[in-house]
């Protein structure tokens, strides 16, 4: 009789699962509404039982923590750079036109240091030794006095030692050895593609140059240079080529126009090197920078900052992104290891 009724709920579940195949698997990997859309309240069951059951997919826990900056805005800029044991940011509100340097020794706990400056600044932030350079001011006492410069152009700067930087562009390579002081060019045609932003970080005495956007299209290429002038392609795209999990955060990346790369990391106390962090909060890792696997977040997670910048800062092993979105989720952390 038991044997009768298990047999007989077991029957209904499958005929429960090939309607609900039938009727909301499209064309479209991500139909909206549709009990695969992770995003409504229909996708829940389909999207955290179904498909992780069936693809045996495992999620990495993220932890949320309250904002360090205030109210966010998708028009803001936030950018990083760490110094010994002391991660500094800018914090740029374009709705005011302010600009705020913070410091943290836990990449959770901001404090702002000295006075805030009116301007807009670009994706231009370097932490010198005795100098907080951006792209057009700069202070020698961490924000007490802030004082003009040229302007300095490009969509990254990436700071190799205590005075020097490379400052990437599209179609040209700059550098600093004297904290931003004097900029120079190195480099007219560098081989990386053309692209109007970028996410770039230094690490095993390389640069490396990872995603952006160019007129058409979201990029997921990574480079690597030992000078700013010689640059190699590592891959043309560190989307893995098998998706995990139906419809989560790593198979959705396959459609490169709704993700973007939110910051990399380079490492060499963590088992993998190479941590990329999309825009939705998949994890990309690889050791040598060619072959690489995803991990899905176990939260629904959307940056929507509407610039391409390094948000991502390691301290020790612990992970941290900072992003802005609308469903109130916006700074996260994971441990690594």
């Amino acid at each position: 009789m038991n044997q009768t009724k298990r047999s007989k709920n077991v029957f209904l579940i499958f005929i429960f699962f090939i309607l609900a195949f039938h009727f909301h698997c499209r064309v479209n990997p991500n139909p909206k509404g549709s009990l695969f859309d992770p995003q409504s309240a229909q996708g829940a069951l389909s999207s955290f039982f179904f498909n992780d059951i069936l693809n045996n997919v495992s999620s990495r826990g993220w932890t949320v923590f309250s904002p360090s900056f205030g109210t966010t805005d998708p028009s803001d800029s936030v950018l990083f750079d760490q110094e010994g044991t002391t991660t500094y940011a800018i914090y740029v509100r374009n709705t005011n036109l302010t600009t705020r340097l913070y410091s943290s020794t836990n990449g959770m706990n901001y404090s702002q240091l000295g006075l805030q400056i009116n301007n807009t600044n670009t994706n231009i932030f370097g932490a010198f030794t005795g100098r907080s350079q951006l792209s057009n001011y700069h202070s020698l006492n961490l924000g007490g006095a802030w004082t003009a410069n040229a302007l300095i152009t490009g969509f990254c700067m990436v700071r190799y030692n205590t005075a020097s930087a490379y400052i990437l562009g599209d179609g040209i390579v700059d550098r600093t050895i004297d904290s931003g002081n004097s900029i120079n060019t190195i480099s007219t045609s560098p081989a990386y593609s053309s692209r109007n932003s970028g996410v770039c970080s230094f690490g095993n005495g390389k640069i490396y140059l990872v995603g952006g956007k160019n007129a058409s299209s979201n990029l997921f290429d990574l480079w690597e240079s030992t000078d700013g002038i010689n640059w190699s392609l590592l891959t043309q795209s560190i989307i893995p080529t098998q998706s995990v999990g139906f419809n989560r955060p790593c198979y959705n990346i396959q459609n490169s126009n709704e993700t973007n790369v939110l910051g990399m990391v380079y490492s060499d106390i963590t088992s993998y090197k190479f941590h990329v962090v999309l825009s939705n909060l998949a994890l990309l890792q690889s050791n040598d920078g060619k072959n690489w696997s995803c991990t899905n977040p176990n939260i629904t997670y959307k940056s929507e900052f509407n610039t391409i910048a390094n948000r991502v800062v390691l301290v020790g092993k612990r992970l941290f992104v900072y992003g802005q979105s609308n469903t109130g989720v916006e700074n996260v952390y994971t441990d690594l290891e």
